[in-house]
C-alpha cells in the first residue's frame, strides 16, 4: 500500500520570501503529476491557492475543506475536484486528519501550527507512531528552525518521548518530500 491522500497545511498568506510561494507551486505540481490526491483548506488565497492551482494544472485531484466562516474570506476555491463546506474549524481539521494518508506542513502562521499539533496529537494516540502516516515539515528557508529546536527542547525536558515523533520528517527539498511520500507503508 502507498500513500494516496496527502493533506497540505499552509498559510492563507504568501509570506515575505518568494521561496515560500515557489515551493508551494512546486509541491502542488509534484502531487498532481505523481497522482496524489491533495486535501487542503479549500481557499484560493495565499500558499493554499498556489498549491491547489498547481496540483489541478498538473492533472491532479484536489479536495478542499472549508469552514462556512471562511468561504468569503479565503475565497472558496470553486474549481477543485471537490469542495466540502463544513460548519467550523474543528470539523475542518477533523475531516482533514481522517482523510489523510500523509501530511505536509508548508510555511504558515498560527493556524498551520495548530493543524500540525492537532494532527500529531490525534495520529499518535491512535496507535503505534511508527505505523502512523508521515508528517513532513517543509523547512523552507529555515522557517521552522525555531519550532524544531522547541520540539528538541521538549524531548530533552522529558515532555515528549522521541518515539512519539517517529513519523515526523523534516524536508528542505522537493526530492526529500517525494522520497518520503513514495515510501511503502507498513504491511
Amino acid at each position: 500500500m502507498t500513500y494516496k491522500n496527502v493533506v497540505v497545511y499552509c498559510g492563507s498568506h504568501f509570506g515575505n520570501d518568494p521561496a515560500y510561494a515557489a515551493f508551494a507551486g512546486e509541491l502542488g505540481e509534484a502531487l498532481g503529476k505523481n497522482h496524489f490526491r491533495m486535501i487542503y483548506g479549500g481557499g484560493t488565497v495565499g500558499l493554499m491557492g498556489i498549491c491547489a492551482d498547481a496540483a489541478m494544472a498538473a492533472g491532479g485531484e484536489v479536495t478542499g475543506i472549508i469552514p462556512e466562516v471562511f468561504i468569503a474570506k479565503e475565497q472558496a476555491h470553486r474549481g477543485l475536484t471537490a469542495l466540502i463546506e463544513v460548519p467550523d474549524m474543528t470539523v475542518r481539521k477533523q475531516r482533514m486528519i481522517e482523510m489523510g494518508d500523509a501530511f505536509i506542513i508548508l510555511p504558515g502562521g498560527i493556524g498551520t501550527l495548530e493543524e500540525l499539533a492537532d494532527t500529531a496529537n490525534q495520529r499518535h494516540i491512535y496507535g503505534d507512531p511508527f505505523a502512523q502516516p508521515p508528517i513532513i515539515i517543509c523547512n523552507i528557508e529555515h522557517i521552522y528552525d525555531g519550532l524544531l529546536a522547541q520540539i528538541k527542547t521538549w524531548e530533552e525536558a522529558g515532555f515528549i518521548e522521541p518515539s512519539e515523533w517517529g513519523n515526523l520528517h523534516v524536508a528542505e527539498t522537493m526530492e526529500e518530500v517525494m522520497g518520503i511520500l513514495k515510501m511503502k507503508t507498513k504491511q
